[in-house]
């Protein structure tokens, strides 16, 4: 972004914090990264990218936006020559996903954790030594068991008849909470393997897992969620509020807040790792043997 004497500012240089997303949580995390870094925010909605790229210039960002369908090998590989063009990438953070919303467990599946693997194949050689990836997850990766047949199915999602073999695992069609748990476990080992793949170029990568967020998205997909106690019930998300320590939902600033440290040089060790951000949720699951992870 040129100044007025027709100069770029020294940080415009940078390599480029990309943010994969440009809903609620995204641009959240666009404001927090572009105080350090240039920013390339990239969304499959041109209309919703374009809008969020002219508000955060007037803001004063560095930022530009390079529409994208993550599910398409075609798109995600231009992504990866855009980043070539600006000097490689220090922070990655993906956040796009859908809910049941989008009408097609395939898709969901597609987007939520296939359009990942396709953007990790694209940024993976241009992260910058030093750099940091956040994968952006749900405390419902935890809901799956563990079972080591689940997990090499999930770890190849790229694999000719990946959504065939979920629905043979499952036994059906996984509904749209299912589907959703398995690619959010998808995106945990994802994060687990890319950490061990790319430490030895000094570039981490963790994954961050929210509890319940008061977020457009969540908005968007109701006030129902799963009971979780094994029975067919749905609680509303006040009631299921009560089951969180905190007894409340979180804000889409206490997930941005702990993006904007993993990313940070203070977290320079941190690799490798499911971060939970939840009010205490998980733990709570646990004491009460809804999971086992």
């Amino acid at each position: 972004m040129p100044g007025t004497a027709g100069q770029s500012a020294w940080f415009a240089e940078m390599p480029v914090a990309l943010v994969i997303g440009c809903g609620g949580l995204g641009t959240s995390v666009a404001r927090a990264l572009g105080m350090r870094h240039p920013l390339l925010i990239a969304d499959i909605d041109g209309e919703r990218l374009a809008a969020t790229v002219e508000q955060l210039t007037l803001e004063g960002y560095v930022v530009r936006g390079q529409q994208c369908d993550i599910t398409d090998q075609a798109q995600t590989a231009a992504l990866g020559e855009a980043l070539a063009d600006a000097g490689g990438v220090r922070t990655w953070v993906h956040v796009a996903a859908v809910g049941k919303s989008i009408g097609d467990w395939r898709k969901m599946l597609d987007i939520d954790l296939v359009g990942a693997h396709n953007v990790a194949q694209a940024v993976g050689p241009h992260m910058v030594r030093g750099s940091a990836a956040v994968l952006i997850s749900s405390l419902a990766s935890y809901l799956p068991k563990a079972d080591p047949a689940l997990d090499a199915l999930l770890d190849d999602p790229a694999a000719p008849g990946f959504h065939a073999a979920i629905e043979a695992y499952h036994g059906s069609p996984p509904d749209f909470d299912w589907t959703y748990n398995y690619a959010k476990l998808g995106i945990n080992r994802m994060a687990e393997r890319l950490a061990i793949a790319w430490g030895p170029r000094e570039a981490r990568v963790l994954s961050l897992s929210p509890g319940m967020i008061d977020s457009p998205m969540a908005r968007a997909e109701g006030d129902t969620l799963p009971a979780h106690d094994g029975s067919a019930q749905r609680k509303t998300r006040a009631q299921k509020a009560q089951e969180i320590p905190l007894r409340r939902e979180g804000y889409l600033l206490e997930i941005t807040k702990v993006v904007d440290f993993l990313v940070s040089d203070a977290a320079s060790f941190l690799n490798g790792i499911d971060v939970t951000v939840d009010g205490g949720h998980r733990a709570a699951w646990r004491h009460s043997g809804i999971i086992t992870r």
